[in-house]
């Protein structure tokens, strides 16, 4: 197939978002389909790159500060790139996608879209996380503008696809985790000797209010064994200075690293004892799926905005939402019963098995042929001819991961 992968930012790694689809890109060129990407794109590394959509220099650079940056939309561009196309696939309900989705229909090109971003991501940066009036105008904005044009919808998790189901978003809800890559693999090392005597605890991914490290630092400050406790912070965000800080005062002051790469990432998540993922808010986790495709255990929050409890198989490792005492509690567990934390690791590193960028790579392509056979660039989920919401769980039953030995059985 002829895919055009459509998302404001590809080519810069700051984002999740453009993580998933430079995977997913790979993914789809490896099984022999030609893949077209259009996105920002300052080097002009295709026929389709696009300029960067500003908002005048403060806004920018808080957009900016989270790792994003929007693709300015130019209609002769996104012609370019879907003219021809099997399929395009849109990541992202901004200027850019909503634009491409019209301009399909408009030449009776086969569409689907992608829900990588809740809007409690774009209100939290404004300290608006909880307003109930703001988020549900971007839920508004968001249906009206791109997904009701849409009969296919990928959900990276099922807590994606519930949350799109119960604002009546009428498509087919694909649930398809984005996958981990095959180069983070459960191989136990030891310790650097500066850890030998510490219980590790790392943290890895963006800085970011929603993704709440304060609340981590807290929970240890409250930790029994605290004085044992060395954590590692690897990642970059607006938050980042702000949480140094607060962490001067832990017994044994941070590792903070700003930059490391995926061999030193693989190796902090094979020595470190757990994993905490603390977010208020999060699409799914690819920095959790690659903790327990390490086997190294995850502690996270029970939010019913973050998808990241399906990455776990026991009761210790969630912690209620927002509560540092209770995180703090889960914590010390674990601390407490060594044995069970290293029988942990081998159970969860096959947990994660049902997540691999494999299995994901199959039920994008069957959502894909799905798709293109009902195509109908007149669809509108307003209309009275309108499908109901459709979840389409591929984890939902042992066939998904024929290929996984001794699963584990957990609610997904």
């Amino acid at each position: 197939m002829i895919i055009t992968l459509v998302t404001d930012q590809f080519y810069q790694s700051g984002h999740g978002t453009s993580v998933s689809a430079q995977h997913f890109y790979n993914g789809l060129v490896e099984k022999g389909h030609t893949v077209r990407v259009l996105a920002y794109d300052s080097e002009n590394n295709t026929p389709y790159a696009l300029k960067e959509r500003c908002f005048g220099k403060l806004a920018t650079k808080i957009i900016n500060s989270q790792g994003f940056q929007f693709a300015k939309p130019d209609k002769a561009v996104i012609k370019k790139a879907i003219e021809g196309a099997d399929i395009v696939h849109v990541y992202t309900p901004f200027k850019l996608g909503y634009t491409t989705i019209k301009m399909c229909r408009q030449l009776n090109i086969p569409c689907t879209a992608a829900f990588h971003i809740t809007p409690e991501n774009i209100s939290s940066t404004a300290y608006l996380n909880h307003s109930h009036l703001f988020n549900s105008y971007i839920w508004h904005k968001w249906h009206n503008s791109t997904y009701r044009f849409v009969k296919h919808i990928h959900c990276p998790s099922l807590m994606v696809a519930n949350r799109l189901k119960k604002h009546k978003f009428n498509s087919n809800l694909h649930v398809i985790s984005n996958g981990y890559q095959d180069i983070f693999k459960f191989q136990p090392e030891a310790k650097p000797t500066i850890f030998q005597n510490k219980f590790v605890i790392l943290e890895t991914g963006r800085f970011s209010r929603e993704k709440r490290c304060d609340l981590l630092i807290s929970a240890i400050k409250k930790s029994k064994h605290k004085d044992k406790i060395q954590l590692i912070l690897a990642g970059k965000g607006p938050t980042k200075k702000q949480c140094m800080r607060s962490a001067k005062s832990l017994p044994n002051f941070p590792i903070f690293l700003g930059a490391y790469n995926r061999q030193q990432q693989i190796s902090f998540l094979n020595f470190a004892d757990l994993y905490v993922h603390p977010a208020d808010i999060e699409v799914e986790g690819m920095t959790c799926i690659e903790a327990i495709a390490c086997g190294c255990v995850p502690v996270v929050s029970n939010s019913p905005k973050s998808a990241t409890p399906q990455f776990v198989v026991h009761k210790n490792s969630i912690f209620k939402k927002g509560d540092a005492a209770d995180l703090a509690k889960k914590i010390d567990w674990w601390i407490e019963h060594p044995q069970e934390l290293l029988q942990q690791k081998s159970v969860i590193a096959q947990h994660a098995k049902r997540f691999t960028l494999q299995h994901s790579m199959d039920f994008y392509i069957k959502m894909f042929e799905a798709a293109i056979q009902d195509w109908d660039n007149k669809y509108d989920d307003k209309s009275k001819t309108a499908i109901k919401p459709n979840i389409i769980n591929n984890y939902a039953s042992p066939a998904a991961t024929e290929n996984v030995s001794n699963k584990t059985e957990t609610k997904a």
